[in-house]
């Protein structure tokens, strides 16, 4: 090819041009990559595969035509702030990860590292969901930074099972498009392991790197084929109730448990069942009845209380409520409320998610004084507290709110 050198414009600048818009940075390590860049984008450096390598290089080649050039160029870092939020407004940043493991705890992608957490979480809601919440795991919504903020700060993750494999989607897609994109997914990831022949038991460097190759290839054109959304869109629920049903009640402050508080006597959770406790005498029956309670309430509050940790130590967020599906039009939920003084109010409900922020506004009528100043170590005004909370309870027929 000949170069035309005009009168302007030199051929050691041009050259010098061309090479410093051929230089892209891994998103990892921060190392500069030139020409020739690895086949399967992984950064020379780090190892890992480099998501900007790999639309910098696929975006300029046109190996695909959905994939438009314009849109992976690689951003300066001066540059990069302001040029996230544009796009976010116009919807281009819709899938934020997308990340695959198995129910036995096998990670098996993820589209991005600092979300790699969300894998083992997602391992840990699903045991919660299944067997504390007898239901299967559907949606959580991710609150980022202060609960004053905009909707468009809120994530929603969504869960879809299928063959043991648990994929998981944040982003704001409507239901309609999630759908979607885990039904094309799952058949493009279970087509892949069964043409090149991988267990997933049994997974070596090579493997996963296979793996995630072709999987940031098809998700890279699967964000074009949707319709993205500006705005954050409220998840479609169905509601057949008009009630919100109270199971259980806590409040920690930094993680420490300060009420827990289990309303469920007709054991619907069957906290019950989860540890045989078995009395001496006839006697003693109320007795084991106190300790199933104590053992449940401290269960639940343990499991909660790791759930928000984990998700707080990774990102500048936690979950505002995590939905369980139990059946047609039927769902639970696990709720976390912000208060005042590094509290949390936590909840396990049943029935319509609509009601849930005046069944907290009600609760919080009684814990108002106790979280009005920082927890001091002393439990006395939270037991009362409980007490309380627990005594104005038992008049709610069934705990419904309407």
């Amino acid at each position: 090819m000949t170069l035309l050198i005009s009168n302007v414009v030199s051929y050691k600048e041009m050259e010098n041009k061309e090479r410093s818009s051929n230089r892209v940075k891994c998103e990892h390590c921060g190392k500069l990559h030139v020409l020739p860049y690895n086949e399967d984008c992984t950064c020379s450096n780090c190892k890992l595969f480099s998501l900007e390598l790999f639309r910098f290089r696929y975006g300029n080649e046109n190996v695909n035509n959905s994939v438009k050039s314009t849109e992976l160029q690689p951003i300066p870092s001066k540059k990069a702030k302001g040029t996230e939020k544009k796009n976010k407004e116009k919807g281009k940043k819709a899938l934020y990860f997308y990340g695959i493991v198995s129910k036995d705890r096998i990670p098996l992608y993820y589209s991005d590292k600092k979300w790699k957490y969300f894998l083992e979480l997602t391992n840990d809601l699903d045991i919660i969901s299944t067997s504390t919440l007898s239901g299967t795991l559907d949606k959580m919504l991710i609150i980022l930074g202060d609960v004053t903020e905009d909707e468009e700060e809120n994530l929603l993750a969504r869960f879809y099972e299928k063959k043991k494999i648990i994929h998981i989607l944040i982003g704001n897609f409507s239901d309609k498009d999630s759908n979607w994109i885990f039904n094309q997914v799952s058949m493009f990831f279970n087509d892949m392991l069964q043409k090149n022949k991988i267990d997933i038991r049994k997974l070596d460097d090579i493997d996963k790197r296979e793996i995630s190759f072709k999987m940031n290839l098809f998700l890279n054109n699967i964000k074009e084929e949707v319709e993205l959304k500006v705005k954050f869109e409220k998840p479609n629920f169905d509601y057949i109730d008009n009630w919100l049903r109270l199971h259980y009640i806590g409040l920690s402050s930094e993680f420490v448990g300060v009420i827990s508080l289990l309303l469920d006597r007709e054991n619907i959770l069957k906290f019950g069942e989860q540890k045989f406790f078995k009395p001496d005498s006839e006697e003693n029956i109320s007795e084991v009845v106190k300790q199933v309670i104590d053992f449940s309430e401290s269960v639940a509050t343990a499991k909660i209380e790791v759930i928000l940790a984990t998700i707080l130590a990774n990102m500048r967020g936690y979950p505002r409520w995590i939905s369980i599906k139990l059946g047609f039009q039927k769902y639970r939920y696990l709720s976390f409320k912000k208060l005042e003084n590094k509290f949390f109010l936590y909840c396990i409900t049943e029935g319509n998610l609509e009601i849930l922020e005046s069944l907290e506004s009600f609760l919080y009528l009684y814990l108002k004084d106790v979280v009005s100043t920082k927890f001091t170590g002393s439990l006395k005004d939270y037991n009362n507290v409980k007490n309380k909370i627990r005594d104005i309870m038992d008049p709610f027929p069934e705990r419904k709110f309407y």
